[in-house]
């Protein structure tokens, strides 16, 4: 999958850390318990439509100064404003380890318009992040985007670093992707990202993919709902599709390990010709003539896909128990288990 996204310097991670930038902390800080910080003793107000980055930022920050802990999101919208960093959009940017976000049920992240692409909503960059999502949601900016020709407006981007769990958050509405998980850079030069978990989300109505595996390794994809990403293409439910160089996929771009089960993905239509609305699709764009390997060992058990599937250009892919309710294009000898596929078009 293309991406523009450029390496974030040192620098920069070190200006958006910055209480200056924003909304600035409060020089008495009320925390309510050790390990938890709210973003409201930050200076956020929910419900009022104005900008919370900078307030759940300071959160971070004092968590990190404790040695790790726990933002913890209380009910209401949590409005989210994208900064311009050199025209290049920054979200909630978590750059410091084994930092937990603790949503309520009536939590809601939500993106305010804006101009700005390649950021997400959550941005990780550190290793031990873990969201517990407890039925709250991420509610993306596809309704107040300015910028018609642009897809890279993620709901969580997760990008070279490891250990991340994503559980039980209904993430709907992106510009670009639902979930992200890549590298800053396309070369392969950074590693990407690994063992990442995500279980029992819904992620729904995001207009590029609702989940793109770009460059990852190990990842689990359990218990969830994935419904109708409709808006850029490709518009998959889970694509995994590197970057590559002509078809040439960097050494740490091939995606290793990736597990998709218990879950059901529906796409917004099926039969596309141009190959787009795909419940599932590994995919090198240039298979007709370069088609290399862009993902190994993946294993899919026990789901239920609603519209058409792929496997353009992965290797070791088992499809066990599941039920494809389309066409499965199949270009790299899938090995089928008890499963039930409508069309199987073998070529």
């Amino acid at each position: 999958m293309r991406v523009k996204t450029k390496a974030l310097s040192m620098l920069m991670a070190a200006v958006i850390s910055v209480p200056a930038i924003g909304i600035s902390a409060p020089a008495a800080v009320n925390v309510k318990a050790a390990g938890e910080f709210k973003p409201e003793d930050f200076g956020a107000k929910v419900n009022d439509g104005k900008g919370d980055r900078q307030a759940i930022k300071d959160a971070l920050e004092k968590a990190s100064e404790a040695g790790g802990g726990t933002v913890v999101f209380g009910d209401g919208t949590y409005d989210i404003d994208i900064l311009d960093f050199s025209g290049t959009g920054i979200g909630i940017y978590v750059d410091k380890p084994n930092i937990t976000f603790r949503f309520s049920k009536g939590t809601v992240l939500n993106v305010l318009p804006t101009k700005f692409d390649e950021f997400g909503a959550i941005d990780v960059r550190a290793s031990g992040f873990c969201l517990e999502g407890n039925g709250g949601k991420i509610v993306g900016n596809r309704n107040g985007h300015s910028r018609v020709n642009s897809d890279e407006g993620h709901g969580i981007s997760v990008k070279d670093c490891n250990n991340i769990t994503i559980t039980d958050v209904n993430i709907t509405d992106c510009w670009g992707d639902g979930i992200y998980l890549g590298s800053s850079n396309s070369d392969g030069s950074l590693p990407g990202c690994s063992n990442i978990n995500i279980k029992n989300c819904t992620v729904s109505n995001n207009r590029r993919n609702n989940i793109a595996i770009v460059a990852a390794s190990n990842v689990v994809i359990d218990k969830c709902t994935i419904k109708k990403a409709n808006g850029a293409a490709p518009q998959c439910g889970i694509l995994i599709e590197p970057n590559t160089n002509g078809g040439n996929v960097p050494k740490n771009s091939v995606c290793k390990n990736i597990t998709i089960k218990n879950t059901t993905i529906t796409c917004k239509k099926k039969g596309d010709k141009n190959g787009q609305f795909f419940a599932f699709n590994i995919l090198n764009p240039y298979f007709n003539s370069n088609n290399k390997v862009v993902a190994k060992t993946v294993k899919i058990t026990n789901c239920t896909f609603k519209g058409d599937c792929g496997n353009y250009s992965g290797k070791g892919v088992v499809l066990n128990k599941c039920k494809i309710k389309g066409t499965f294009y199949d270009h790299k000898k899938t090995k089928v288990k008890k499963s039930k596929i409508s069309d199987h078009y073998k070529f």
